[in-house]
């Protein structure tokens, strides 16, 4: 019974969670969306291009609103950020919203070395042995010291990494 009235209430508690982060139809844009702006960089350590890494910008905790961006790099450890919208087409996530990050990067690899593949979560990567190459100072979402700003124009943010 108290498992049906939960179910209950989650049925009836969704939809309003997510009219209120910006979910809706596909068709439908968040308001936010046409406040977003192209945000760029690269990422290197010890001066070489770091490939396969997953940058994450979350909003600073006194900052209002706000969206988390996201991005991966590319073998020159160049990355673009998006923001996560279920039902978007990834054209129309492009970019961040002004203003300041708290900036964490990670890069897990399987036990062999090999790259994790994207179709698993960290969480499934983490159950196959993968762990993380990266210091806690950069990849530790609370104890991360990187940050950044995104500016009202186009923005590039480079992270320059050491050991």
């Amino acid at each position: 019974m108290i498992r049906l009235l939960r179910i209950s209430l989650f049925c009836l508690m969704a939809p309003m969670l997510f009219n209120v982060t910006g979910c809706g139809s596909p068709t439908e844009k968040p308001e936010f969306v046409s406040k977003l702006v192209p945000v760029t960089g690269k990422v290197t350590l010890d001066g070489e291009p770091l490939s396969g890494v997953l940058i994450n910008y979350i909003p600073a905790q006194d900052q209002a609103g706000g969206e988390i961006a996201y991005g991966f790099t590319d073998e020159a450890g160049n990355y673009d950020l998006q923001v996560q919208m279920v039902g978007q087409a990834p054209e129309d996530s492009q970019g961040a919203l002004p203003g300041n990050y708290r900036v964490y990067i990670t890069k897990l690899v399987l036990p062999d070395g090999s790259a994790v593949p994207e179709i698993l979560s960290d969480a499934e990567a983490e159950e196959q042995g993968a762990k993380q190459l990266l210091p806690d100072q950069y990849s530790s979402p609370t104890a991360t010291k990187l940050t950044a700003v995104v500016n009202t124009e186009a923005t590039t943010n480079d992270f320059t990494l050491k050991k």
